[in-house]
């Protein structure tokens, strides 16, 4: 599976892609072609454009959660699909994936409302739309977690956050979006759902914002533990958290236009 970062919180001096702060992943295999959330805007298509990948073919667009963020670019992508009917261009089934929850309002502690901007009624014009609560094999590998119990203490009330989760030659890859649930409840979901105990591989939001230094220590024991050899954290956290964490696990960067890909 190649796994490219459309857009994160941070771009890279010399590929001249754009940043916001949201996140969007391309994920292609041999199976299919998915959107992993669709950042805050237009940002992840301007960029896959300079990147020369094609998104008309996406088969599956599947959110980690309601926040806009994530779902704000959703709206762009629907606007570019239909413009492409317009033209005349035929466009495959497209599937979004997501929580039943995802579309709700979505309060901050400031009682504003950071879920998705828009109306998924309009959506369904374009997309199909999958809600699931239940955990969903993607393909013989890849599988959508669906609603992770919180089973580590979070702040986190909502309970539509999700991930994915990969089944590499070197054990798991979790993908997710902002963690708001927490990194422990995600991962032990992820190995009960794929009965593979190993981890290999982290990428995604790690929702350590001005959070005590015992919390952030906390998850370094507990990446530590894990015996991780890739830990890519990006969009949801800062500086602070990646130093703290830097004493447990090796931290890797992330930007605007990053490649892997896992066997």
């Amino acid at each position: 599976m190649d796994l490219t970062v459309l857009v994160d919180n941070n771009c890279k001096t010399g590929n001249f892609l754009l940043a916001e702060p949201g996140l969007s992943f391309l994920l292609e295999n041999d199976y299919q072609k998915a959107l992993f959330d669709c950042g805050y805007s237009d940002v992840f298509i301007k960029n896959a454009y300079k990147l020369g990948l094609d998104l008309s073919d996406v088969t599956d667009i599947i959110l980690s959660h309601g926040h806009v963020d994530h779902t704000g670019g959703l709206l762009r992508l629907e606007d570019l699909y239909r413009k492409m009917l317009k033209a005349g261009i035929s466009l495959n089934l497209k599937t979004i994936i997501t929580h039943p929850d995802s579309f709700e309002v979505n309060l901050n502690d400031k009682s504003q409302n950071i879920g998705f901007p828009g109306d998924p009624a309009r959506l369904c014009d374009i997309f199909e739309i999958d809600y699931t609560r239940e955990p969903r094999w993607l393909t013989p590998k890849l599988v959508y977690l669906g609603e992770i119990p919180k089973l580590y203490n979070t702040d986190y009330r909502y309970s539509d956050e999700t991930a994915l989760a990969y089944k590499s030659e070197n054990g798991l890859v979790i993908i997710a979006g902002c963690s708001h649930v927490g990194i422990q409840n995600i991962i032990d979901y992820a190995r009960k759902i794929t009965g593979e105990a190993r981890v290999d591989t982290f990428i995604g939001g790690i929702y350590l914002f001005n959070k005590t230094e015992y919390k952030i220590r906390e998850l370094g024991i507990y990446l530590r533990g894990l015996g991780l050899n890739n830990f890519y954290p990006c969009h949801c956290c800062d500086l602070n958290s990646k130093i703290v964490l830097s004493e447990y696990v090796k931290m890797k960067e992330v930007y605007s236009g990053l490649k892997l890909t896992f066997n």
